[in-house]
């Protein structure tokens, strides 16, 4: 699949420069590495224990916890400059009782996602907020076509997936929603929404797509109902979400919707507004 390119310097310029500088060098070869065993059991121990109130210490799997002077409130868990490897990047509202996170695991390929995650992270107040560092694709060493280990939407032994999987054990009813983009396509739709399931019905899936039709127009549609495609059925982070018992939206743009919503902060922030509303 091609991304729909949007534009990067727009990109970096809407979210807070610590946050953006830590996808630095995200799309060379070989800037994404697999973490080992050790040191995701050490992640998931560390997110957890962060959420309930602690402070951890995090230099064990390479990582570090610094404040954002943008976005006060707020600590960035991210890799030390010395030792990056495409582990990813975790905002965390110090403080909060919020159940709802907001992830971004493509932000490289679907272009545009990085800026709506943070506006969404910070007009709902979420708990968290979860970015990718490298690139889905370009970043791993010698990928093979049929392997993408620093795909974290679907790679099973990513620090992203490792971090979510501390954050269900701190927030077991954890609300997730997860921003992606999809190539423009004549005669598809504007926006796909799922809960990662087969089964038809999912209430949040219909309210979502109620209230975001209603922003954004007509051609949102649900999976399964409205199309076999997109429906997030192999994403990793989406089963520990409804697993631990809480609720996970996946929302696919298109490069027009994602282009209007990075260009009108009105309609943005009413179209986000009504995909949060999906999870009261």
């Amino acid at each position: 699949m091609t991304p729909d390119r949007a534009t990067p310097s727009k990109e970096l310029l809407e979210c807070p420069k610590l946050l953006a500088s830590t996808r630095n060098g995200g799309m060379q070869a070989g800037a994404y590495q697999v973490p080992p065993v050790n040191d995701r059991s050490a992640a998931r121990a560390a997110f957890q224990s962060l959420l309930n109130g602690s402070t951890p210490d995090v230099r064990s799997f390479g990582f570090e916890i610094v404040p954002i002077p943008e976005w006060p409130g707020t600590v960035l868990v991210r890799e030390r400059p010395d030792h990056t490897r495409g582990g990813g990047a975790y905002v965390v509202r110090t403080g909060s009782t919020s159940t709802f996170v907001v992830q971004a695991p493509h932000t490289f390929f679907d272009e545009g996602t990085l800026p709506l995650a943070c506006d969404m992270f910070q007009r709902t107040e979420a708990r968290a907020l979860f970015i990718n560092t490298t690139h889905r694709y370009k970043s791993a060493p010698e990928p093979r076509a049929d392997e993408h280990p620093a795909d974290v939407a679907h790679a099973p032994d990513s620090l992203f997936l490792a971090m979510t999987e501390g954050l269900v054990e701190a927030i077991p009813k954890v609300d997730v929603i997860q921003l992606h983009g999809f190539q423009n396509r004549e005669t598809t739709a504007r926006a796909v929404l799922s809960s990662g399931e087969r089964r038809p019905g999912v209430p949040i899936v219909l309210r979502a797509r109620a209230a975001f039709e209603a922003v954004v127009g007509p051609r949102v549609i649900v999976y399964p109902e409205d199309t076999s495609e997109l429906g997030a059925t192999t994403n990793v982070e989406g089963m520990a979400v409804r697993h631990s018992g809480g609720r996970f939206l996946h929302v696919e743009m298109d490069g027009d919707l994602r282009r209007a919503l990075g260009a009108d902060a009105l309609l943005r922030g009413r179209a986000l507004d009504a995909l949060a509303a999906a999870f009261h």
